[in-house]
Parts: C-alpha cells; sequence; structure tokens
C-alpha cells in the first residue's frame, strides 16, 4: 500500500526503498540466456536432496533427544 491509500506517511526507511525500488524500475538488469537453466539446475538439486537431509535431522534430534533422556536425572532424585 502506499501512504496515498492509508492516509500515512512514509518512514525514512520506505522512502530510501522506494527510491531504490524506482531506480530498479528505471533500468531492469539484464539477464543473461544461462540464468533460467541455471535457476532450474539448483531447484532440481536442492529438491533431490531436500528430503534426505529432513530426514537426516529427524534422526539427529530423536538420538539428541533420547541421549538427554538417558543422560538426566530421575526426577525424583536430585
Amino acid at each position: 500500500m502506499s501512504a496515498d491509500e492509508t492516509g500515512e506517511e512514509f518512514t525514512p526507511a520506505e522512502l530510501r526503498l522506494a527510491e531504490h525500488l524506482e531506480l530498479l524500475r528505471a533500468s531492469p538488469p539484464g539477464t543473461t540466456p544461462q540464468l533460467v537453466p541455471r535457476v532450474i539446475r539448483g531447484v532440481r538439486w536442492q529438491r533431490a536432496v531436500r528430503d534426505p537431509l529432513l530426514l537426516v535431522g529427524a534422526v539427529a534430534a530423536a538420538l539428541l533427544e533420547g541421549l538427554g533422556v538417558v543422560v538426566q536425572p530421575p526426577a525424583g532424585k536430585s
């Protein structure tokens, strides 16, 4: 939303951001033909690795929780 729609003034940070966005709008960065294939390769690689990493994280969390239960003194004794 802009300040006109809400009736509120922009903060100094919002004004600086608006200036930066206006510069980008005036001269958008160019792309190279290799950009799209590179992004697609990155997405495919991340998708392939995501599930095994989640499994490793879950196993590590379970091991640490189990170790915490084993090492922790009984609740009744101090």
